[in-house]
């Protein structure tokens, strides 16, 4: 089904967008995952867990998996998710810088 590849390539493209267009460091990804610098791993754990708290499911990447001082939340783009919810989640990100 090609145009659930297109739909998931338009989301990943319009959150990279989004979210850059919000101040927020999108580290060089081309596909459905799209991370987000944090640096601080305790940091990207209470944005995860905040995040989690409001029906997000954006996992915390932290040392050892990635090196020290580039702990990151992982975002992963689906065919189901809408604009709306691309949308929901950039604001979410936003209420707690």
């Amino acid at each position: 089904e090609p145009w659930r590849r297109a739909q998931v390539r338009f989301l990943a493209d319009r959150l990279r967008m989004l979210l850059r267009q919000n101040g927020w460091a999108v580290l060089p990804s081309s596909g459905p995952i799209v991370p987000v610098h944090v640096g601080d791993p305790a940091l990207a754990m209470a944005k995860s867990s905040a995040l989690r708290s409001l029906g997000f499911h954006v996992p915390a990447i932290r040392p050892p998996t990635v090196p020290e001082g580039t702990s990151r939340l992982r975002i992963s783009v689906t065919a189901s998710h809408t604009e709306g919810q691309i949308e929901a989640l950039v604001t979410a990100l936003g209420a707690f810088g």
